[in-house]
C-alpha cells in the first residue's frame, strides 16, 4: 500500500474528529512509525509500505478510532520542552500544568539549593520539570500507584534528572522527618458529578485514581496538603498546587490563616482559577 493511500484511510475511518486533529494524528503517527518528519510526508506519499509498517500504522489508526488518546498510541507526551512515556497508569501531562510549573519557576533562582516535594507524581512531570529547571535542587517525589512510580523512574532516567521517588497515600500522610522550601501537587479535583462533561478519550482511558474525588469531600486531598504543608514546609517555604476552577475561593480559604501567607489564585490561559501558591509564616 502506498503512503498516499493510507492517508485516504486515515481521512475516512477518522471522520468523527476534525480535519485539523486528522492532519495532527497522521503526523504525528507517520514520525513515529515511519521516522518521516511532516514536511517529508508529501515528498513520500508515492512510497509503498511494507506490510508490517501498515498493519502498526492501521492499529494505531483503528485505537484512534476508538477515541484512545494519541499520546497513549505513541506512548509518549511533551511537557515544558521534555518528552515523557505515558501509559494508562498515568494522567497525560497538560498544558496547564506546564502553566504551574512556569509559575513556580518565577518565584526562585536557577542555582538555588532547594529542597522539593512531588506529591502525586504521576508520570513525574512535575518533578523531572523541577529537576531539570532547577539542577541544584533535591526532588522528592511521591505516588499512590506503583505502576505509577515505575514509569516515572523511566522518565526521570530518560531525561537524566535525579528524583528520588517513593510510594505514599496522600490521605495517609508519613513524614519524612525532612522539611522542604517547596511542596507542589496537583492532586485529584474533578467531582464525580463533572464526568458527564468530560470526553471519552480522558473518561474512558486515563486513571480515575488520579482524576476523580467524590462530590461529597471535594476538598478532601487539599486539606491533607494543608496538613502536610505546615509540618513540612520550612518557615517561608512555598505550596503550589492545581485546583478545581470551580472551588477556587473555597480551596484558598482551607490555607487562609495563623500558619500560611501570601495566599493567592492563579487563573490559566483561559481564564480559569488553575492554581493556588500559599507560603508558611
Amino acid at each position: 500500500m502506498k503512503l498516499r493511500k493510507l492517508k485516504s484511510c486515515f481521512d475516512k475511518e477518522l471522520m468523527s474528529y476534525p480535519l485539523s486533529d486528522r492532519q495532527i494524528f497522521f503526523q504525528r503517527i507517520c514520525e513515529s512509525y515511519l521516522h518521516l518528519k511532516p514536511h517529508e510526508l508529501v515528498l513520500n506519499y508515492e512510497t509503498n509500505l511494507s506490510s508490517a509498517a501498515v498493519n502498526s500504522l492501521k492499529s494505531a489508526m483503528n485505537r484512534l478510532k476508538n477515541q484512545e488518546p494519541l499520546q497513549y498510541v505513541l506512548g509518549t507526551s511533551y511537557f515544558f520542552g521534555l518528552e515523557f512515556s505515558v501509559g494508562p497508569s498515568v494522567l497525560i501531562p497538560r498544558p496547564e500544568t506546564e502553566e504551574l510549573v512556569a509559575w513556580i519557576l518565577t518565584h526562585f533562582k536557577k542555582n538555588d539549593a532547594l529542597k522539593i516535594l512531588d506529591l502525586g507524581t504521576g508520570s513525574g512531570c512535575i518533578a523531572i520539570t523541577l529537576a531539570k529547571q532547577l539542577p541544584n535542587a533535591q526532588v522528592y517525589a511521591m505516588d499512590t500507584s506503583l505502576e505509577a512510580l515505575k514509569m516515572a523512574k523511566i522518565n526521570a532516567k530518560n531525561n537524566e534528572v535525579n528524583v528520588e521517588f517513593f510510594q505514599g497515600n496522600i490521605l495517609e500522610w508519613k513524614s519524612l522527618n525532612q522539611s522542604f522550601d517547596l511542596i507542589v501537587s496537583n492532586p485529584p479535583y474533578v467531582l464525580n458529578n463533572e464526568q458527564s462533561k468530560m470526553a471519552s478519550n480522558v473518561l474512558d482511558y486515563e486513571p480515575h485514581l488520579a482524576l476523580f474525588v467524590d462530590d461529597n469531600t471535594p476538598l478532601i486531598f487539599y486539606k491533607a496538603i494543608c496538613k502536610i504543608a505546615f509540618e513540612n514546609l520550612y518557615s517561608n517555604g512555598f505550596c503550589f498546587m492545581e485546583i478545581n476552577e470551580a472551588l477556587g475561593p473555597d480551596t484558598q480559604l482551607l490555607f487562609e490563616g495563623n500558619y500560611f501567607q501570601k495566599t493567592a489564585l492563579k487563573k490559566d490561559t483561559f481564564g480559569k482559577n488553575r492554581m493556588l501558591k500559599t507560603q508558611k509564616k
